[in-house]
């Protein structure tokens, strides 16, 4: 984007953003405990107008940087990380999209957006993860445009979104999957349509089969998602699937560590808050009978201390990262680790958010295992950090294969 956000417009649209947070922490409790979606924040979120907070300008956004987008974020995920998290698919849709769609669909489907629409991308599938190749398929039909068939396991936000993007592998007329690899990876594309249903999750082609249940991150409303039938007219062809939102896979990536950013705010925050002021009655000491201040106990002193580094080393690492991005810093990468590269702020972010929870209800003790305690929810939700690409696991393979590699050995 060459017309960005001014800092003043950058102010008024975090204040939008810091009124959120406040409405996702008053009642993400009730959807944690429901287990639902949390109805409410779709009309708010609208009316803020962050939907087209990283649209470009030109398509009537605001034009916000991937940088201004993750403050964004990590500031609605002080308020409740789990409904922060579906609303994250849109904004990593809205960033990968604005660099794979055609002019003429960034005007159409970027200027909704920019208007109020809200849009997610299921992917997944129930087998292979991240690397498998979709089994999801479209089947071309005679007047034009495919039908698409088959499950996505993941399909957040799925509730409160208009537009859906996704991929899947064009097959011939009958519906044949092609053979071999290269002609596999090749058939693999993105599409983007309409997502109409009704409240029960029914539309043409298409139904959201509500299955979420999970550890944490109850109010993602994050459901499976069948396909059977769902028409895709020939303008929603956006590209091909493995050549091109690979390209763009950094606002995954690092919208999801902005997620856990704000996550950890909100630990060190809420951990701050109990620690200063908790007592630990008359305890045996120097002096007979003595009311002990944990604020006051060494460890508890350096366990919010060593807190407050690991979330101060994470807000470096993950806005570094974002600006070492809008300076092209990652044309100075091999293009092989451009991903995993950019995918090590994600990483880092998660293991401090994970470490943080556990921490935290260490320090504070018994009463932070209680089931509805703030803490007991952060460290069910920051489980969740582990499995969105790339983990750990992942970014070490890519890294470790290509520096393993023959042709870099003998360079």
């Amino acid at each position: 984007m060459s017309d960005t956000m001014t800092d003043e417009e950058f102010d008024a649209a975090f204040a939008k953003a810091e009124e959120l947070s406040l409405l996702f922490r008053e009642i993400g409790p009730k959807y944690d405990i429901d287990n639902t979606f949390a109805y409410p924040t779709i009309e708010k979120f609208k009316e803020s107008g962050l939907t087209g907070f990283c649209v470009p300008k030109e398509y009537g956004g605001m034009g916000g940087t991937i940088l201004q987008t993750s403050k964004i974020i990590s500031e609605l995920s002080k308020g409740d990380s789990a409904i922060t998290l579906a609303y994250n698919m849109h904004f990593i849709m809205c960033g990968m999209t604005m660099g794979l769609f055609s002019e003429a669909q960034n005007k159409h489907w970027l200027g909704r957006v920019a208007d109020g629409e809200i849009m997610f991308g299921p992917f997944s599938e129930k087998r292979a993860g991240f690397s498998g190749l979709a089994d999801m398929t479209a089947v071309p039909q005679p007047e034009g445009g495919w039908r698409l068939y088959g499950t996505k396991t993941w399909g957040t936000l799925s509730e409160a979104s208009t537009i859906v993007t996704t991929n899947a592998t064009i097959t011939d007329a009958d519906g044949v999957v092609p053979e071999g690899y290269e002609a596999r990876v090749e058939a693999e594309c993105f599409f983007v349509a309409d997502f109409i249903v009704d409240e029960e999750g029914v539309g043409e082609g298409v139904k959201i089969e509500k299955t979420w249940d999970a550890l944490g991150m109850h109010a993602t409303g994050t459901h499976v998602v069948v396909f059977d039938g769902f028409y895709i007219p020939e303008d929603g062809w956006v590209c091909q699937w493995r050549g091109g939102a690979f390209g763009v896979l950094e606002w995954a990536s690092l919208m999801f560590a902005s997620i856990y950013l704000g996550m950890q705010y909100r630990v060190l925050e809420e951990a701050r808050a109990v620690l200063s002021k908790k007592t630990l009655g008359a305890t045996f000491g120097a002096i007979a009978a003595a009311e002990t201040k944990v604020s006051g106990v060494g460890h508890i002193i350096d366990g919010i201390g060593d807190m407050a580094m690991r979330n101060e080393l994470s807000r470096r690492v993950l806005y570094q990262t974002c600006q070492e991005l809008i300076d092209g810093k990652d044309d100075e990468w091999p293009v092989e680790l451009r991903f995993p590269y950019i995918g090590l702020a994600k990483t880092f972010v998660a293991e401090n958010v994970m470490y943080m929870t556990r921490k935290s209800m260490s320090l504070i003790g018994g009463m932070s295992f209680r089931k509805g305690t703030i803490f007991e929810r952060l460290y069910r939700d920051s489980a969740a950090s582990m499995f969105q690409p790339l983990n750990s696991d992942q970014s070490t393979t890519y890294i470790g294969e290509y520096l393993l590699a023959p042709e870099e050995l003998n360079d």
